[in-house]
């Protein structure tokens, strides 16, 4: 087991790629209890998840009751919950693999460590700058999401309750809606002082179900990173395969420099088994969850616009944006894996291999083989995240291309008539 010792030439550097995950994990309670360093850390890491998961259940119960128990008739009011009441749901689902599979987190960090041990010795600064680019690109890309999925649910949880026009007339005064329903059979926030219990509440059980989606996202783009990162070492090491790196002293030989690289590689390979193992089931949910939603957002702005509610429309605007960002940027993490996997095969082709003597260039072949058949993270191991399916067609036969093509806007009108029909039910 590796442990993490402040005595390491490169403990800050190990601190800095994980630190994102860190800050994001840690109050949520999602942070693996292996990697803290002290008693009370896990005492805390425990009380955490145990309030996140109470903050949970706080939105999810109510919200699930409330489409299913209200018998109001209102079919614009169920289709309202419908929105909120899935996304607590994917939050949930999220919150719970990741919590059950807090070993495995704590196994693909520790083997970040490992490699920022075994590849940045005091004197070899190139592959610590490598590492550093990539390490922060990784917290580049997490701070964007975070960005994007708090600046949205601030919005939704404070702004839209206190500032939009829709109100409710209780008693004769006058009260606003909260941003998540709740079952009014458990508990009725329309006057004070529920309602500032039930909005506080919310906006702390939104901050979890925030922190899982943007933790989840974290987690792909700083481990993908640090893939990406020893590829271009290793990248660096076959341009070194033939006459060696002539900048240090370096007596192996050809035949040995070869077998470290093969190793190193099998080693990365191993590690993106562990990330598609650890997230397939979270992208998966992540992919189906935000279609959904987008759906429902679609809606919602078009309802609010006509009611002339613009904190309500603008409100639902950013949160499609959000929701569509949360598809993209794990589509551009996959593509940007599967890219840098194809680039290390070019790289081994294009070294002078024709130079090493007898037949140890015959090594290589298994490497090119491997990084044909280009490494990717898949949604449930269903859908390939791939930049791919939404930009390009692989295809270059026309007739196919102009079926994909025709099956892309078939998908569009589908999209479309389902709206116009919830827009047709509720008028």
């Amino acid at each position: 087991m590796i442990a993490l010792d402040p005595a390491n030439a490169r403990y800050g550097d190990m601190l800095y790629s994980v630190q994102i995950n860190r800050w994001l994990l840690k109050p949520i309670g999602v942070w693996p209890v292996a990697l803290c360093t002290g008693t009370a850390e896990k005492i805390s890491i425990v009380t955490l998840a145990l309030i996140s998961t109470f903050l949970i259940g706080f939105l999810l119960v109510p919200c699930v009751l409330c489409p299913i128990l209200d018998k109001s008739g209102d079919l614009d009011a169920k289709i309202k919950m419908i929105g909120p009441m899935s996304f607590c749901v994917m939050a949930a689902i999220k919150y719970l693999i990741l919590v059950s599979r807090s070993d495995q987190i704590s196994q693909c960090i520790r083997n970040i460590w490992a490699d920022w041990r075994r590849y940045t010795s005091v004197a070899d600064d190139e592959n610590r700058d490598i590492m550093i680019e990539s390490a922060r690109l990784g917290r580049f890309l997490a701070v964007f999401c975070a960005g994007f999925m708090y600046f949205g649910g601030f919005f939704y949880t404070t702004v839209m309750p206190l500032c939009s026009k829709r109100t409710e007339i209780v008693d004769n005064e006058t009260v606003r809606s909260l941003a998540f329903p709740i079952y009014r059979g458990l508990l009725d926030p329309r006057t004070s002082p529920w309602f500032e219990i039930a909005q506080f509440m919310q906006c702390l059980a939104g901050f979890v179900i925030y922190s899982v989606t943007v933790g989840a996202c974290s987690l792909a783009a700083v481990f993908v990173m640090h893939v990406c990162g020893q590829f271009k070492i290793i990248s660096v090491r076959l341009n070194q395969l033939v006459h060696g790196d002539s900048a240090k002293t370096d007596s192996k030989t050809a035949e040995e420099r070869l077998g470290d690289i093969v190793q190193h590689h099998l080693r990365i390979l191993g590690f993106i088994t562990q990330i598609e193992g650890l997230l397939n089931e979270i992208f998966f949910v992540e992919f189906v969850g935000c279609t959904l939603n987008i759906c429902f957002l679609g809606y919602y702005v078009l309802t609010e616009w006509e009611q002339s509610d613009t904190i309500g429309a603008m409100t639902y605007c950013i949160l499609l944006i959000s929701f569509t960002f949360n598809i993209f940027i794990l589509c551009y993490i996959g593509e940007i894996l599967s890219e840098e996997c194809l680039k290390l095969g070019l790289t081994a082709y294009m070294i002078n291999w024709y130079r090493l003597p007898g037949k140890k260039a015959l090594g290589l072949i298994l490497m090119l083989a491997m990084t044909n058949t280009s490494a990717k993270l898949t949604a449930g191991k269903i859908i390939n995240l791939s930049l791919s399916s939404f930009c390009s067609v692989s295809n270059t036969n026309v007739e196919s291309r102009l079926k994909l093509h025709l099956k892309s806007l078939q998908a569009l009108k589908s999209s479309l008539a389902y709206l116009s029909l919830l827009r047709t039910l509720t008028t």
